[in-house]
């Protein structure tokens, strides 16, 4: 077992998975993505590998807390209010369709604390300032929502009794991220699909040992 740093995200591996400060885990580790997709690792370092995917997964609070301001300057409260928590369910289930390399820059800036208070303080109190009170009511709730991850953690736990043999959600990221890296190295996408049964393998193994 070791603990790495990138960046901000702290990295626990163990032999089997991959664990972040923030809560997300990874079915796989460094000898996994060394074993199918050989040489990959050479040119990117796991920890950035994770710390990508990780910036990703994190893009479902950021887009819809952002889509929430937007919506609520612009159309029917209540259409902001539904709308936000909808497409962060959207969002979260799909997000690994849309992984795309250039566009995380896009997505880190939004995931900073910094820019996400700077965005909520001047709407709120522009909400304020304009009487739109229930605007602010639900944008305080769901800054409070999206900054704690809360309704991550929900789909997760909703997650947990559908079916055991998928591919989590984690993994799918990780997956499109090393088959986008791949790609642009011309590496062969069968290594990817490997490891993609691997991870299913791996989740299947663990859920069987939880029953015992």
């Amino acid at each position: 077992m070791s603990s790495r740093n990138s960046h901000s995200v702290n990295i626990l591996e163990t032999p089997f998975s991959t664990v972040t400060s923030n809560g997300h885990w990874f079915h796989a580790t460094r000898d996994t993505v060394n074993k199918y997709v050989p040489g990959l690792l050479k040119k990117y370092s796991y920890e950035d590998l994770i710390t990508k995917s990780v910036t990703w997964i994190d893009s479902a609070d950021s887009i819809a807390m952002l889509l929430y301001f937007a919506l609520a300057f612009t159309v029917n409260p209540w259409i902001a209010i539904i709308t936000a928590p909808l497409f962060h369910y959207w969002w979260y289930h799909n997000k690994s369709a849309f992984v795309n390399i250039p566009f995380l820059t896009v997505v880190n800036l939004i995931n900073k604390d910094l820019f996400q208070l700077l965005i909520a303080a001047v709407a709120l109190s522009f909400m304020g300032i304009s009487g739109m009170y229930l605007a602010v009511s639900f944008g305080i709730l769901y800054f409070f929502l999206f900054k704690v991850s809360l309704l991550r953690r929900l789909w997760d736990k909703l997650d947990q009794s559908s079916k055991k043999d998928k591919l989590p959600l984690n993994d799918r990221v990780l997956k499109m991220v090393l088959i986008k890296y791949a790609l642009y190295e011309n590496m062969p996408p069968v290594e990817i699909e490997r490891l993609e049964n691997h991870v299913r393998q791996a989740v299947i193994d663990f859920n069987t040992k939880k029953k015992k």
